[in-house]
């Protein structure tokens, strides 16, 4: 009955944190900054609801823990950043939207992992690691039909939804290895970058462009993109967890003198 109220009120929250992005645009004075206002009250909307919960992601508002760990971390993080964004033309970005395209990246950034990572991830981090990380990213996920509401398009939605949810597996990685949230902020920062070459007309335009799709191809459409999230997220997962080994590989690792007989 607790985790129930616990997820009515997560969905409540993050109700209240759509709305603010679709209304809070009046806040904000004239028109070249509306999308990053909106994102920086909705900002502002999730930390006080940190505050309020006491999460214990409120930790991770500090720097990195430095170490081997974060250096592979770092190195993934980096990896997964060219992976999306290798091939755009940014020369094609002029000064101005330059500067007003950061700003939104970076208010997109800050705000939806302080919402996810900091509070649904907090909220269920009393549950243990594994519902806390599938919880909080499953509602990242789903949280970006908000772009579809208007003109719902059923296997563009199914895929941003399927790839937000395993971006958000690994940010939770990230965050649990790095012991900051600030390094999930800096990934979700640099992997937006593509926007910065798209307005709202040219992302509709490819959504309307997907005609006909068989179901078993459109189902496993987002595979390799999860495979490219989850699979550097359990190798962090398992540097965060101490590298445990399996009982079979431990035993031959004694065996080969790999390790001693009391390490793990």
């Amino acid at each position: 009955m607790k985790m129930l109220r616990m997820w009515l009120g997560l969905i409540i929250v993050s109700l209240i944190a759509i709305l603010i992005l679709n209304y809070s645009k009046a806040l904000v004075p004239g028109e070249r900054f509306d999308g990053t206002g909106s994102y920086a009250i909705m900002g502002l909307f999730a930390l006080a609801v940190m505050w309020w919960l006491r999460t214990p992601t409120l930790a991770y508002f500090a720097r990195p823990v430095f170490g081997w760990k974060f250096a592979v971390a770092f190195v993934l993080m980096v990896n997964l950043i060219v992976v999306q964004i290798r091939g755009e033309d940014f020369t094609q970005v002029d000064p101005d939207k330059w500067v007003r395209g950061v700003m939104f990246l970076i208010a997109v950034a800050t705000a939806e992992e302080i919402f996810s990572r900091g509070v649904v991830f907090g909220a269920l981090a009393r549950y243990g690691l594994t519902v806390a990380v599938v919880g909080s990213s499953l509602m990242f996920g789903l949280m970006h039909i908000n772009s579809y509401i208007g003109d719902f398009d059923p296997w563009p939605a199914y895929w941003h939804v399927v790839s937000a949810t395993s971006f958000g597996i690994f940010a939770c990685a990230l965050m649990v290895v790095t012991r900051s949230i600030w390094m999930p902020i800096v990934l979700h920062t640099f992997s937006n970058g593509g926007l910065l070459l798209r307005n709202s007309e040219q992302v509709q335009a490819e959504r309307d462009a997907v005609t006909s799709v068989e179901l078993f191809a459109g189902l496993i459409q987002p595979l390799p993109i999860v495979a490219t999230f989850v699979i550097p997220s359990l190798v962090l997962f398992w540097l965060a967890a101490g590298m445990p080994l399996h009982p079979t590989a431990h035993r031959l690792a004694v065996k080969w003198k790999l390790i001693e007989m009391g390490e793990k």
